[in-house]
């Protein structure tokens, strides 16, 4: 039995793919015999509030059934986010009460780091001399890349800054966990003092949890008329003005879009989805994961579309491995290793970001066979349970990680 320390940011009752992932691998590591801390926010996340029952200014402790887990909160500037000056001091008071709060914690034999936001790497960086504990970043987003990309840093300043703070955390590092195979070649391009520290895979996947959520909701009968997903952030990465040039394309066929989720952009694309007269797209807020999995189950065709930038070339998100799970075909925005993915799968396409013309013929080519649709959601679903659950990527990842010891 190992002792582990999983800091990550994001951690249920938040929602989206960041509070969830460590949440179902905490749950995991549990199963393996494992004893868990989990050094979190106070819940806030999309909201920008403290969530009812928790303390706003303070340190709580969870009390869980398991008795290998332990749920840590540490308190956070809540706040909306939409300004660089908020994201940095969410991530920042983060940081801090978290660091304080870590060096009374016992001794760990892995610290392991999930990131984005690099500023979570900056404590386990701080305690290392303290626990002497091995510390494994899994690295989900190169930064300060990606947000120079998305515009969030325009300063020359503050980019040298981040490349500061990846070098600070990269160096505290002894393992990496890769969410995409080809973060190995920036790694050893970019920071080829660290190439020789051990990369391992872990990559996105579906927990057993998620597949017995499905399982658990089979009954619902798909929506009529013939109905395209989106869910998950809303924000600058995502190019949704794609989908709804795609709706503008499609406004005479009887094509509904759904778009569920919050985040910096979702504002501008409603008023944007107003002043085209898109009658044919929904907004809705982000909700539980329960809930959501019903709005994915009920859709013909759930989209993972991503802006054209050079630093999403073979990103693979986890919504769309969530789609294929659910038995729903993908349209992807994305090129790389996805559309290999994609191949070996048979569940959906890849198609050029940021292209509304190929998006809403990819849409019609499915909504005139729906036996493509069955096929295709049948195959993912099968491809995800053989391949990519969270239990098997997890069980190879910690396996590789304790050879390296």
């Amino acid at each position: 039995m190992k002792k582990i320390l999983i800091i990550s940011q994001y951690y249920p009752p938040e929602i989206g793919a960041a509070a969830t992932r460590w949440s179902e691998y905490a749950e995991i590591m549990t199963n393996m015999g494992h004893q868990v801390t989990v050094l979190s926010e106070l819940p806030n996340y999309p909201s920008g509030t403290i969530s009812e029952g928790y303390p706003k200014f303070w340190y709580f402790t969870e009390k869980h059934e398991n008795p290998l887990l332990k749920v840590i909160r540490s308190p956070v500037w809540a706040n909306p986010r939409k300004t660089t000056w908020q994201r940095l001091g969410f991530f920042v008071s983060f940081m801090i009460s978290a660091s304080i709060r870590a060096l009374f914690l016992p001794k760990f034999d892995l610290i392991i780091v999930s990131s984005p936001p690099l500023f979570v790497g900056l404590i386990a960086t701080f305690l290392k001399p303290f626990k002497r504990a091995r510390y494994v970043l899994d690295l989900r987003d190169i930064w300060p890349e990606s947000a120079q990309v998305l515009g969030e840093i325009k300063s020359e300043k503050m980019l040298s800054f981040g490349r500061f703070l990846e070098r600070t955390v990269y160096r505290s590092v002894d393992v990496f966990f890769l969410a995409v195979p080809g973060f190995s070649h920036y790694l050893d391009q970019r920071h080829p003092d660290h190439a020789v520290k051990p990369k391992l895979n872990l990559m996105n996947g579906v927990s057993n949890k998620f597949l017995e959520l499905i399982q658990d909701k089979g009954n619902l009968h798909i929506n009529k008329p013939f109905t395209v997903l989106f869910s998950g952030n809303i924000g600058l990465a995502q190019g949704l003005e794609t989908v709804l040039g795609a709706a503008e394309l499609l406004r005479e066929t009887g094509v509904q879009f759904k778009i569920i989720g919050d985040g910096a952009k979702r504002e501008a694309l409603i008023s944007q989805a107003t002043a085209m007269g898109l009658e044919n797209v929904s907004f809705i807020s982000s909700m539980p994961r329960d809930l959501l999995v019903e709005h994915i189950l009920t859709a013909h065709v759930c989209l993972v579309p991503l802006i054209k930038s050079p630093l999403f070339l073979n990103a693979i998100p986890s919504k769309m491995l969530e789609y294929m799970a659910a038995g729903k075909p993908v349209i992807v925005g994305i090129k790389g290793e996805v559309e290999q993915l994609l191949s070996d799968s048979d569940a959906g396409v890849s198609i050029d970001p940021e292209n509304s013309q190929e998006l809403a013929e990819s849409i019609l080519g499915y909504k005139n066979d729906p036996q493509r649709v069955e096929t295709e959601g049948r195959s993912g679903s099968r491809y995800i349970q053989k391949k990519m659950t969270k239990e098997v990527m997890l069980e190879r990842a910690m396996a590789g990680l304790f050879e390296e010891e």
